[in-house]
Order: structure tokens, then C-alpha cells, then sequence
């Protein structure tokens, strides 16, 4: 089983909340305050970041994953991109140290999400796992491993509260009432959308996620895609998430009740970011397995 020092580095002493306009990482503690009792677009999010990654990787890279992919629940990328909340969540003596790698927390004023090499935080998360993978020494069960956390991790970054509120934790202080049930605006944005949007849809044979997930690589606008993978840095996915935080989406005021005009006008913006995510996914995936690949 893989331990804290195979997978991250140590937090950088220097990696701490900046102000003048450039964001840094808050400590660990505030970090671990979001964290714990937070699920980024919970695990049918996730699986539907991993199928439409899986369905845009290259032969050669699909090759290449399956291999990683042992025979059992997280024998897909779907599920291995949830195993972070359907495995490691439910084992907290084994994977609690992972918390603080699930956020950035950044400055709300900045213009820019700015982490230290050392950082422990997602994008650091996102960066050594992508090396872990690129390495040919790697051991099979550490690049098991990091498949699933690269996989997941990219779509935390995509959920804009897993980098920045005015609140400083993420929307985990803002209560609220959507469709009449009280939750965070956290909560609201992590999975009550998309779990509505899935409700919303035919059961069918399949299930809802992959439905969404298909819809999805069906419509797939070629161009758009080739714009969203012209960066393959997270940071740059982190800034994106930094500057959806403050649009006024996210300024719900506490004890506010929300509910359908609310939900019209966040779902796009929930949808756009998991597609982006499974894109991206499968573009940094495609760098590390068919580097001879041109980016599409």
C-alpha cells in the first residue's frame, strides 16, 4: 500500500496565504477545514470526468491505461477517477493525509492562484502525480495509484470552491436552503447541481452519469476542445476555477433560499467544468502515454 512519502512531498513552510493581489496556499489546517467535509463534484462528477476522458484517449494511451486499471470495481476510469471519495474517504485511518490534497485555498482578491513547488495542495497533487506516471521506474502498484488520484484530482481543480470564496473555506461557512433542504454552498456546488441534473434525467439501462458523460462526447465541438487544451497546467485551470469564485454566482448570502432560477443559471457552468475536466484529463493523459501524439 502506498504511503504519504511515496505519493506527496512535504508542505512548503513558505506556502501560505498572500495578499497584494497573488494567491499562495493557506496552511494545512484551513485546508483540512474545507476538506473534511468536502466532496468535489461527488463520485458521479468524477465518473463522468473519467468516462469522457476515456472515450478522447488515443488508442495507444487507452492501451496504456487499461493497464493500470486492475480487474475488479475500479477496473475503469469512471470509477478509478472516484476512488479518492468511494474507497479512500471510507478508509480515513489509511488516507486521511490525502485531504489537503483535494483544494488550493487562494486569495479571493488575487488575480492569480500561485502555489509553491512544495505546496500541499491539489496542484502539487496534480504535478507529482503526472511525474509519477511519466517516470518508466515507477513501480505498476504507484502508477495504480496514481491514475486514480490524477484522474480525480484534475476535476477537484475544476470546481471553483475547491479554490477560492470570499469566506476563505471554500462556501463551507455560507448555509443556505436549496429546492427547500438546508446545505453549504459548498455542498450546493459539489453535488446537489449535478446530483438534480441526474435525477432530472431517464433512468435507462445505463446509469445517469454516463448518460451525461455521453451527451457529452457527442457534442464535442472540436475547436473548443483543441482551446481548452492548449494549456495542459493545472495552474492555469486553477485560475479559470479563481475566476468563476467570484462571479456573482458565488455571492449567495447566508440563510438565502435558493432554488429553479438559481439552478438554471449554475448547472451550465457545472457542465462546462466537468467536460473541461474529462477533456483535459485525457489530453494530459494522452502527453504522458502518446507524447508523439499531436494535441487536439
Amino acid at each position: 500500500m502506498p504511503n504519504q512519502l511515496q505519493l506527496v512531498t512535504p508542505i512548503d513552510p513558505a506556502c501560505r496565504l498572500r495578499t497584494a493581489r497573488i494567491a499562495s496556499c493557506v496552511a494545512a489546517s484551513l485546508l483540512l477545514v474545507v476538506s473534511s467535509s468536502s466532496f468535489a463534484w461527488g463520485p458521479d462528477g468524477h465518473r463522468i470526468t473519467g468516462e469522457i476522458a476515456w472515450r478522447s484517449l488515443s488508442p495507444k494511451t487507452k492501451a496504456a491505461v487499461g493497464e493500470l486499471l486492475p480487474k475488479g470495481r475500479y477496473d475503469t476510469l469512471a470509477e478509478a477517477a472516484a476512488w479518492a471519495d468511494t474507497y479512500a474517504r471510507n478508509h480515513p485511518r489509511e488516507y486521511r493525509w490525502l485531504e489537503p490534497f483535494h483544494y488550493v485555498d487562494a486569495d479571493p482578491h488575487a488575480d492569480h492562484v500561485i502555489a509553491g513547488p512544495r505546496c500541499e495542495c491539489v496542484l502539487a497533487a496534480i504535478e507529482i502525480q503526472t511525474d509519477r506516471l511519466r517516470n518508466p521506474n515507477s513501480p505498476q502498484e504507484a502508477k495504480i495509484d496514481a491514475l486514480r488520484l490524477l484522474a480525480h484530482f484534475v476535476g477537484d481543480v475544476h470546481q471553483p470552491l475547491h479554490v477560492s470564496h470570499p469566506d476563505m473555506r471554500g462556501g463551507t461557512t455560507i448555509d443556505l436552503h436549496f429546492d427547500g433542504e438546508a446545505m453549504t454552498l459548498h455542498r450546493l456546488w459539489d453535488s446537489e447541481l449535478l446530483d438534480r441534473k441526474l435525477r432530472e434525467r431517464n433512468r435507462g439501462r445505463s446509469p445517469r452519469w454516463r448518460g451525461v458523460a455521453q451527451s457529452f462526447v457527442d457534442t464535442q465541438d472540436t475547436a473548443e476542445s483543441a482551446r481548452w487544451t492548449a494549456s495542459l497546467d493545472p495552474h492555469v485551470w486553477a485560475d479559470e476555477s479563481l475566476a468563476l469564485s467570484k462571479q456573482p454566482l458565488f455571492a449567495v448570502q447566508r440563510d438565502e433560499s435558493l432554488g429553479d432560477a438559481y439552478y438554471e443559471k449554475a448547472l451550465p457552468v457545472v457542465l462546462q467544468r466537468l467536460e473541461q475536466s474529462g477533456i483535459r484529463l485525457a489530453a494530459l493523459l494522452n502527453s504522458i502515454f502518446d507524447p508523439d501524439r499531436p494535441v487536439q
